[in-house]
């Protein structure tokens, strides 16, 4: 099972265009956004070991556990990638790492968030460094050209946190 994407024409009308995004195992897409140049930013979960990344992404290999978070950048016709690449640790076979929301600052920084399981996620100039338990929500900030974590923390105590939405004023 993999993530797609459709766009469509203001109107809702007609199809602008259709695309799958993902390896040879599941696919679980959760958060999308678009910017000024109406490229698409996806964030979600994956399984799959060949999930397509791009020369130069932050993390170009699935580190294990059920699930490692990808952000993905599309141009904007959906005919190619931009940047993409997972972020995640080694999880656990149940839940592992997934991205549930993305948002787009004015310099074309992602900024995602979602859960993990793993004690070992990327963490970058953090509020919070290590797994409080449980499910864990996080936070980051990816740079514009999907290469380096500007900032990535923890949220969260001995249960079950989840980061479900992110914005920017």
């Amino acid at each position: 099972m993999d993530a797609y994407v459709i766009k469509l024409n203001p109107s809702g009308s007609a199809l602008v265009y259709s695309t799958f995004l993902g390896g040879q195992n599941s696919e679980l897409g959760f958060g999308i956004t678009v910017d000024a140049n109406n490229q698409a930013y996806i964030t979600g979960g994956t399984s799959s070991t060949n999930f397509p990344t791009t020369l130069g992404a932050f993390q170009t290999t699935f580190r294990g556990g059920f699930l490692d978070v990808f952000v993905t950048k599309l141009n904007s016709t959906g005919s190619a990638l931009i940047y993409s690449t997972y972020i995640g640790g080694t999880g656990n076979l149940v839940n592992g790492d997934l991205g549930r929301s993305i948002a787009i600052d004015s310099s074309g920084n992602a900024h995602v968030t979602g859960e993990t399981t793993s004690a070992d996620f990327p963490t970058a100039n953090s509020f919070q460094s290590f797994r409080g338990g449980g499910d864990d929500a996080f936070v980051l900030k990816l740079n514009s050209v999907g290469s380096a974590l500007i900032y990535s923390t923890y949220l969260g105590g001995t249960g079950q946190d989840r980061g479900q939405g992110i914005a920017l004023d």
